[in-house]
């Protein structure tokens, strides 16, 4: 036997058996051809062969949910920050670049994501816009149509979460038929499920639906898996106590471990690595966690010969000192070594391609765009408001309060903790300016170009002028994430690319990324992930209530809310 690579005395995890157990591996044209225990005989012919001396080999790790646009990276410096840390393949949702530059945005995404020592695989955004037209704003509708076009291009296996949820129950004829596209062209249709249970449960995964990743406790977890999802486990989901649910369970084969969105300033120290460590922590079992990030994606994605170390399958595997000791040694991807010591081992060259058209930056700003949509009333008002409901998550329900205006200006109090927020679409057709409670902001504001799923500008602050202010260096920059105070600009971060990403090296976006954040505490924000949570404020499909540039939005309903009532009037 010939082979271009051989590995001997390797100890080799078996994510099949959950084991580990010594062998050696024989590699050709970028593929295990034979995975053996004991030692290699002795007429076995490499062009190279390596002692591992007892290291570990273990496949590469598997991240079937995530969006590359919430590192901030293009797709080649977005695999740049991951593979040091072994993963090896993704499925990317470019739903945040098809929200601002529609079908052709998508298939920059694609082709920008060619030809990279990571593997990547595209779902089709199916929720653009995330709800419908009247709610928000989009570049563009997506339609059957446009899934059947793109379900033909490279790397293309899924329909991307259908966040609209009930939308897919119903009346939404367009996202139905979106649905109904995918299943023709036999693409893994991915789900997006935080309130539903029981019968509406049952009517949405009727359509297809084969995944949930949103937050998720016990009794959730039973049901799904019960109705024959796959449950995945994101940051906020790995907790010891769902990691002890799941060991009860008698079939742990649709629990996957995932990422969905992570930020630059946590990928300079891992990726779906940290997930994996987190799960162990929480006290799921090394080898096991290691399987819900490898060879269950792999089966997840119908990647039927990727995700383990197995005869036939694609040689991308990690060399490990300790099954939990990352980054990896070496990482190789089709039997080529891409990364080694926490580095890349050479630099991608590749060069982006041209971006194509899409709707720009609103701007210049005064503080007069951001008064309430009030009709300039004066005096006192009911008000609805968007009260966050902690620091660490997004969730948020509606309050009433009584807010003194003049002249359409709010006129707040230093302990009444409200601040404005405001949506103006991209081609600046519509806006709109509300109210938000328990956001920490004592002063000054924040503007940014990514913000959650429309990616219109979405602004928040305690005073119009300092909106205007960080509003207007968002547009100035062309694209990206300003805090401002009524001095000037105290931080900011550009993004180039679609107003949402950067093709700086993650360390140098990471950066700008702190530094923005670092300004939005100083202004009072407190949140776990400031960053973060101020950008889903926008987000259609978030649990209670969020704004786009039509409006308050009652996101359970999909029903746009009146802002303000007379204040001797009761709220309906």
């Amino acid at each position: 036997m010939e082979f271009d690579i051989l590995l001997v005395h390797a100890r080799i995890a078996d994510v099949f058996r959950y084991r580990l157990f010594e062998g050696w591996i024989g590699i050709r044209d970028g593929r295990f051809i034979t995975v053996e225990a004991g030692s290699a005989p002795g007429d076995i012919r490499a062009a190279e062969t390596r002692d591992l001396a007892g290291r570990i080999v273990m496949p590469g790790l598997i991240d079937s949910h995530l969006h590359i646009e919430s590192s901030l990276l293009t797709p080649r410096r977005f695999a740049e920050a991951v593979l040091p840390f072994g993963t090896t393949t993704i499925l990317s949702d470019p739903h945040e670049v098809g929200n601002v530059a529609g079908e052709e945005g998508v298939k920059w995404m694609i082709a920008a994501s060619q030809d990279l020592p990571l593997r990547i695989y595209h779902s089709i955004p199916s929720c653009v816009p995330a709800t419908s037209p009247e709610i928000e704003w989009t570049h563009e509708v997506f339609d059957a149509a446009t899934i059947r076009r793109l379900a033909r291009q490279p790397s293309v296996i899924a329909l991307g979460e259908v966040m609209d949820y009930r939308g897919l129950l119903g009346p939404n004829e367009r996202l139905q038929a979106i649905v109904g596209a995918a299943r023709e062209n036999n693409l893994l249709i991915e789900g997006h499920i935080p309130t539903l249970a029981g019968i509406e449960l049952s009517q949405y995964l009727a359509h297809g639906i084969s995944s949930d990743h949103t937050l998720t406790f016990t009794a959730k977890i039973q049901e799904q898996i019960s109705k024959g999802l796959a449950v995945m486990l994101q940051t906020k989901s790995v907790t010891p106590e769902n990691v002890a649910a799941v060991a009860g369970l008698p079939d742990r084969s649709r629990i996957i471990l995932i990422t969905d969105d992570i930020e630059p300033s946590l990928l300079t120290d891992g990726h779906l690595s940290r997930i994996v460590a987190l799960a162990i922590e929480c006290g799921m079992p090394p080898l096991e966690a290691i399987a819900a990030a490898t060879i269950r994606p792999a089966r997840y994605l119908g990647l039927r010969d990727h995700g383990a170390i197995a005869p036939g399958f694609l040689a991308d595997f990690l060399v490990m000192d300790d099954i939990t000791a990352f980054p990896p040694a070496q990482v190789f991807v089709g039997g080529q070594r891409v990364a080694q010591a926490g580095a890349m081992a050479a630099a991608i060259t590749c060069e982006n391609p041209a971006q194509p058209d899409y709707p720009g930056i609103p701007g210049i700003f005064d503080a007069d765009d951001f008064k309430l949509d009030s009709n300039g009333a004066s005096g006192s008002v009911q008000a609805q408001v968007v009260a966050l409901q902690n620091k660490h998550s997004t969730l948020t329900k509606l309050e009433q309060m009584i807010v003194r205006l003049q002249d359409g200006h709010a006129l707040f109090q230093e302990e009444d903790g409200l601040a404005l927020a405001s949506v103006i679409a991209r081609d600046e057709s519509s806006r709109t300016v509300g109210l938000i409670a328990n956001t920490g902001l004592r002063q000054g504001a924040w503007a940014s170009s990514v913000a959650h799923d429309c990616h219109n500008l979405l602004v928040i602050g305690r005073s119009p002028e300092a909106m205007a202010k960080a509003a207007n260096a968002v547009h100035a920059m062309g694209g990206g994430v300003a805090v401002a105070t009524h001095e000037g600009v105290e931080a900011s971060l550009r993004l180039p690319y679609f107003g949402l990403l950067s093709d700086e090296p993650v360390a140098t976006v990471a950066s700008g990324q702190a530094a923005v954040e670092e300004a939005m505490r100083r202004i009072g924000a407190h949140q776990t992930r400031p960053f973060l949570t101020f950008s889903i404020m926008s987000l259609s499909v978030s649990p209670y209530a969020k704004f786009t540039d039509k409006g308050l939005v009652d996101t359970e309903s999909r029903q746009l809310i009146r802002p303000f009532y007379p204040v001797d009037k009761s709220v309906v």
